[in-house]
Parts: structure tokens; sequence; C-alpha cells
């Protein structure tokens, strides 16, 4: 699938969640969040979260293509290996050597195990346990260091739920529509859904899987995907949200990504992976000299950001995935998380 628009939406979901955290860490602690989805649709899921959810669904199309046409277990982990691993190892480790020692307040930092414990980041497992680092930040509203890495332990269990189908030659269009229908279902009557990311998450890529495996028998038409949109709003407006993005924004999501409209914006790199992992360590750094200042902190975050991620998409990334030669998977097969 050629000069389709997966990188413009990839990068565009990537400064949405710069631009929700830049709002939620910018707030003091005794106001509520100025989030925009919030004035939407009420305290259901912030900007950050809807721009998650997009990227499980565009990776859970994706991932889904990279195994057809690979078939082959050892081809598929190395691939996505090479997506998630170099990336986010440079990063966890310039954090704690770096970051850290620079931006603590604590003498004892080398000596803290909450200082080495921080590199069980790479491990993946509770990473939520392991968001800030001993005196970091400690006067950010926030003391989260890199609270992005959290929801890659979801996206690697989703990338092995589909390996397992696979290899078990049970993904097939009815298992996919089966189970995304199930997920989507069991978020619509869950209350607090947003509190269950264990569930919406997989919800969102099972349902990029459905569609991927349904792509030649769906109609993919503009009017179709306007209407989707418009009931996503209506749906989201009754209280069911995240319901509402994985079964109707899904359709128009992809719909555009499938178009070639904004094709030829990885021409220069991927960054979004980068701007993923990064925007929240650049934030907490610009509040912590400059203080609370949205309009004036995101901007400045998104541009030392967008430098970064080129850099590490340069430097590391692009390094790495071409350690991928002569495995037939194309570039676009490996899409970057959430």
């Amino acid at each position: 699938m050629r000069g389709n628009s997966f990188d413009a939406l990839r990068l565009l979901a990537a400064s949405v969640v710069l631009f929700g955290h830049s709002l939620n860490f910018t707030t003091p602690p005794s106001q509520t969040m100025r989030d925009p989805m919030y004035s939407l649709f009420g305290v259901q899921a912030a900007s950050a979260t809807l721009a998650v959810m997009a990227f499980f669904v565009m990776s859970g199309y994706l991932i889904t293509g990279s195994w057809e046409r690979t078939r082959d277990w050892r081809l598929f982990l190395w691939a996505r290996f090479l997506r998630l691993y170099p990336a986010l190892t440079v990063v966890v480790l310039l954090i704690m050597f770096v970051l850290g020692p620079l931006a603590t307040n604590d003498a004892e930092y080398w000596t803290e195990p909450q200082t080495w414990d921080y590199l069980g980041n790479l491990a993946l497992h509770n990473s939520l346990d392991r968001l800030a680092l001993p005196g970091v930040f400690e006067h950010n509203p926030r003391q989260d260091v890199d609270g992005s890495i959290w929801t890659l332990e979801y996206e690697v269990a989703c990338y092995l739920g589909v390996l397992f189908l696979g290899a078990l030659r049970l993904l097939t269009r009815e298992s996919a529509a089966v189970l995304a229908l199930v997920l989507v279902g069991v978020v619509w009557r869950i209350p607090h859904a947003v509190d269950q990311p264990w569930l919406y998450m997989p919800a969102a890529f099972a349902t990029g899987v459905a569609l991927y495996q349904w792509r030649e028998q769906i109609p993919w038409r503009r009017d179709y995907a306007l209407l989707s949109v418009l009931m996503t709003v209506f749906v989201g407006i009754q209280g069911h949200l995240l319901a509402a993005v994985v079964f109707f924004g899904a359709y128009a999501l992809l719909y555009v990504a499938r178009s070639s409209r904004f094709a030829g914006w990885g021409r220069w790199g991927d960054v979004s992976y980068g701007i993923y992992l990064l925007n929240m360590p650049v934030l907490q750094v610009l509040i912590s000299l400059f203080g609370l200042r949205p309009w004036i902190i995101g901007p400045a975050a998104f541009v030392i950001v967008l430098l970064l991620a080129f850099l590490l998409w340069h430097v590391v990334e692009s390094p790495a995935l071409r350690l991928k030669r002569g495995l037939s998977l194309p570039h676009h097969s490996a899409p970057p998380v959430s």
C-alpha cells in the first residue's frame, strides 16, 4: 500500500499527545485540566488518550498487514524489536544518566533504589510504577519524567496477540470481527472505561486488525467517513466517547490513512515515535525553567521535540531499521506506537 497518509496521521497523533501533555502538566493540582475534549465531551477522555487510541487503530491495521506478508514469527518479532527498542533504550538511558543527574535535587541520586529501578522501563512492564526519578522535577505539578512509556506494554501485548492468532491460523476475517465487536461492546458497557487501558487500547488495536482483514470488502467512501465522524461526536456526547472513537472513528481515521491526501510526510524521516517518547521530558524541563505557561511551553516544546525526534530518527531509528534488510517487511509495516 503505497502513497498513503499513515506517516502524516502518526505525526498528527504524536503532536496531539504533546499538546495534551502540555495542558495536563501545566495545570496546577487545584484546577481541572484545560483540555478541549473535556469541554466537548465532559471528563471522558483527554486529547492525548484519543491520540493514543488512534495510534493503536493504525498499528492494528498495519501490524496485521506485516504478519500477513511474512507469516514468520522470527521475522515478525525482529521487525517489532527494531522498531521499538533501539529508540526506547537510548531515551531511557539518556533520561537516567544525563537528565536525571542534571535535574535532581537529591544528593543521593545514584544510591537511591528508585534510580536504578528506572531501567525496568526497558522490560515494558509496570512502567506506571517507574514514572519518576528521585528529586527530579519535584517542584513541578507532576513528577513524571516520561509517562508515555507505559503504553508500550499494551502495544507489545497486542503484537503478541497478532503473532499468536496468526501462528495458530486463527487470524481470520471472522475472528477479527468478533474479537473487535466483543471488546468494543465491553468498553461501551463499562463505566469509566478511560480508567481501563488494558481494555480500550486492545479494543482500538483489534478494530484496526478487523478493518485490515475486511479492507477489500469495505467500501472506503468519503461520505461514509464523514458520517462516521458525526456518529463519533453524537455517541460521544451521550457518554460513550471511547467506544464511539473505536467503533465509528476508526473507519474515518483509516479512510484518510489509506488515501494519498497527505502522502510524502515521511520523506525526511518518521519522527512520530521520537515525538511520543521525548515530549514529556522536554515539557517537564521547560516547566521547571519557565513555570506554568501552557501557550508558551507547548509551542516551544514542539519545536525542541521535533528537532530531537529528527536527530533520534537519523542517528538511532533509521540505522536500526536498516538491519531489516533482507526481510520482506516494507517501511510502513512497523508503525510507531502509542
